[in-house]
């Protein structure tokens, strides 16, 4: 494809970086990390049932909403998580990752431990198996 003068072929949008999120922008990366909960999860309900949270909450989350903050936290955990695991495993393996039970993390399960605020220690489980460490 030929290339036109004087007309950029792509323009990069670099935000002031002071700057808050614009509410559209956060809105936009609360629906990305629903994708990414959705991901691991058969549905919706299966996602208010792991948070504790009525489903109308997960549809909410869905719709780029803010939630509770616990509710948002423990979501954002399991993105993160989520994110972290793309690199390392195949999509489908993630959700059986998740729920199966962990040596590095004392035995317990990676949702059962993201449940209980310490993402720390799951993301040090998966780097732990990235390099392949015994337990």
């Amino acid at each position: 494809m030929a290339r036109r003068h004087g007309v950029p072929t792509r323009v990069e949008i670099v935000p002031d970086e002071g700057a808050p999120l614009s509410a559209a922008a956060r809105k936009v990366i609360r629906g990305a990390t629903y994708f990414l909960v959705r991901s691991a999860f058969p549905s919706d309900a299966a996602i208010a049932e792991f948070a504790g949270v009525d489903r109308s909450r997960v549809t909410r989350f869905k719709q780029g909403k803010n939630l509770e903050p616990d509710t948002g936290a423990l979501l954002d955990s399991l993105g993160a998580t989520v994110t972290l695991l793309r690199g390392f495993l195949d999509d489908d393996v993630i959700p059986d990752w998740l729920r199966g039970v962990n040596a590095h993390l004392g035995n317990r399960t990676p949702l059962d431990v993201l449940r209980t605020g310490r993402s720390s220690e799951v993301i040090a489980a998966i780097e732990a198996e990235k390099i392949g460490a015994f337990a």
